[in-house]
C-alpha cells in the first residue's frame, strides 16, 4: 500500500513537469537555424557547415532570435556586425528592398554615408553575389562600377572610363543619381563634381576643357589625349582658339553640333566623329574631305582650293591667266608643327596666274592684309573668300 502512494505521487509528479514543458515549448520557439552551430566549421567559407550556407537558404531573421535584430550581440552575446565580420550587416531588415519602407537599403547607405565597396563583403566584388548573398545586379545592372578608385582619374576603376565602355551612354546612372544626376534617395549628386550646365552631360565633360564650358573642342580628346600628335586632338586648337593667318574656325564649319547627348549621330557605332563641312567660300574648288588614313584634308579654300576668274575681276591686270588659284594643298591634320602655315604653301608667291611680284610688294595693293615684309596682319582678310585690294 506504501509503495502504491508512492507510485501515484511519481506519477503526479511526473505529470505536472510534463505539463510545465508542454507550456515551456508553448512559450518558446528555437531558433530554425540553430543547427548550424553544431559544427566546428561554422566560420568557415570552405565547409559544408558555413553558416552563411544556412543563412542563404533560410534568411537572416532567424538569426536575430539569438544575435538581436541589430545582430550587435543579443542572448547568444556575439556581435555579427563587428569590422572584422560583417559591418553593415544591421541594414537587413523587414522593407530593405521596398523604397516606401524606412528600412530600405537605399536609405541606409545615403545616410550612413559608407561606399558601396562596403557592401561587397557579402555580395562579390562584382556585386554579383557571393555565397551567403543575392546579386545586387538583379536590380542593378551596372552596380559593378562602384568599386575603390571610382572617382579616381588615375583608377582603372574610375567611373568615366566605364561609361566610355558603355559608349558613353548614362542611361544606367539616373535611376540611382536622378534624372539631373543631383542625387535620389542611395545616391550622392554627380553635380558636385560636375559643376557645369548640364552636370555630366555638359559638352567638355568627355572632351576639351573640363573646368571650362566654353572650350569643348579638344585637348582633351575622349580618351584624354593632349598630344597634338593623335587625331582626336590634331589641330583643334590651332584652328578654333589660335589662328594665326586666318579667321577663327568655329566647331560647326566641320561638324553638326548636337543638341545634346542622345541626339541623332552623336552617340553611335562608328568610331570616328563625323565630318560635316560648310562650303567656306564661293569660289572654293570641291567640297572639303578628311582621309581618316592619312589624316589629310583635301578641297578646303583655307587651304588652296579656290580659283578666282579673270573674267569676273575687275583688276584684270594683275592676270597673267584666265584664273588664279591656289596649290590645292592637303595638310594633315595632325601635323602641327607651324610648318603647314608658312606663306606659299598654300598658293604661290604670287599665286598661279597673277603677275609677278616678290613678297615685300604684296603691301602694295593688299594694304591692310600684308605689311611690307609680307606678314599677315588682318587674318579676318586673309581667308574670308574675297580678293581684298587697294584697302577694299
Amino acid at each position: 500500500m506504501r509503495y502504491s502512494k508512492i507510485y501515484i505521487i511519481l506519477f503526479v509528479v511526473l505529470g505536472l513537469a510534463a505539463i510545465s514543458c508542454s507550456k515551456l515549448n508553448d512559450d518558446i520557439t528555437a531558433p530554425s537555424s540553430i543547427s548550424v552551430h553544431g559544427s566546428i566549421n561554422i566560420l568557415s567559407p570552405t565547409s559544408s557547415s558555413f553558416h552563411g550556407l544556412t543563412v542563404k537558404k533560410s534568411g537572416l531573421e532567424s538569426c536575430k532570435q539569438c544575435h538581436d535584430s541589430k545582430f550587435d550581440g543579443g542572448t547568444a552575446k556575439v556581435n555579427c556586425s563587428t569590422s572584422n565580420c560583417h559591418p553593415n550587416i544591421d541594414v537587413h531588415q523587414p522593407g530593405i528592398n521596398s523604397t516606401a519602407s524606412a528600412n530600405f537599403h537605399g536609405k541606409y547607405i545615403a545616410t550612413a554615408k559608407i561606399t558601396m565597396d562596403k557592401c561587397n563583403q557579402c555580395h562579390g566584388d562584382n556585386f554579383a553575389g557571393k555565397v551567403a548573398s543575392p546579386a545586387c545586379s538583379n536590380c542593378h545592372a551596372d552596380i559593378s562600377v562602384h568599386k575603390a578608385g571610382i572617382t579616381t582619374a588615375s583608377s582603372p576603376n574610375f567611373h568615366g572610363k566605364f561609361i566610355k565602355s558603355k559608349n558613353w551612354s548614362m542611361t544606367t546612372c539616373t535611376p540611382c543619381h536622378g534624372i539631373n544626376y543631383s542625387g535620389k534617395v542611395a545616391s550622392p549628386s554627380c553635380n558636385t563634381c560636375h559643376k557645369n550646365p548640364g552636370g555630366p552631360e555638359a559638352c567638355n565633360t568627355c572632351h576639351g576643357d573640363f573646368n571650362n564650358p566654353s572650350l569643348i573642342a579638344p585637348p582633351t580628346d575622349l580618351s584624354k589625349n593632349t598630344d597634338t600628335k593623335i587625331a582626336g586632338v590634331g589641330a583643334h586648337a590651332v584652328h578654333l582658339l589660335n589662328t594665326k593667318i586666318g579667321p577663327l574656325v568655329k566647331c560647326n564649319d566641320c561638324h553638326t553640333i548636337p543638341t545634346g547627348l542622345y541626339s541623332s549621330g552623336h552617340l553611335d557605332s562608328t568610331p570616328k566623329a563625323e565630318l560635316v563641312f560648310r562650303k567656306f567660300a564661293s569660289n572654293e574648288v570641291g567640297s572639303t574631305t578628311y582621309d581618316f588614313t592619312t589624316n589629310k584634308c583635301a578641297s578646303n579654300y583655307c587651304h588652296g582650293s579656290f580659283s578666282f576668274t579673270k573674267s569676273s575681276s575687275q583688276y584684270q591686270f594683275a592676270y597673267t591667266a584666265d584664273k588664279m588659284e591656289g596649290n590645292y594643298f592637303q595638310p594633315i591634320w595632325n601635323k602641327v608643327d607651324g610648318t603647314q602655315a608658312t606663306c606659299g604653301t598654300c598658293h604661290g608667291l604670287p599665286p598661279t596666274g597673277h603677275v609677278t611680284a616678290a613678297l615685300k610688294d604684296c603691301a602694295t595693293c593688299h594694304p591692310g592684309v600684308v605689311d611690307q615684309y609680307g606678314k599677315i596682319i588682318d587674318k579676318t582678310k586673309h581667308m574670308d573668300g574675297k580678293i581684298n585690294v587697294f584697302g577694299n
